[in-house]
């Protein structure tokens, strides 16, 4: 699942769960061609990057991969919320309770 970042009133939230807490330490960045070399890769390694804390964790070839493997990681079923700065990322965030 794949959402949007939207901005919301400072609200009190209860203590994070422990997959809450794992799944935040996972990005999901979007890196191309120019943005390797930015980023001194010299491998040219493009795509898909999976990153947990800021240590490189996995290729995703694609962002239904990488939900599952912050899925494994945490033992919640996540979503990817989207951001775009000078690259496109995604962070991950458990799904509430439907």
């Amino acid at each position: 699942m794949i959402a949007h970042f939207r901005r919301h009133g400072r609200e009190e939230k209860p203590t994070p769960t422990e997959a809450e807490r794992e799944a935040s330490r996972y990005t999901v960045v979007l890196v191309p061609p120019e943005a390797a070399v930015a980023l001194g890769d010299d491998r040219g390694e493009v795509g898909l990057q999976l990153f947990r804390d800021d240590d490189w964790d996995h290729y995703p070839a694609h962002l239904d991969e990488a939900v599952k493997l912050i899925e494994e990681a945490c033992g919640e079923r996540v979503s990817l919320v989207e951001h775009r700065s000078d690259l496109t990322y995604w962070t991950a965030h458990v799904r509430p309770n439907d």
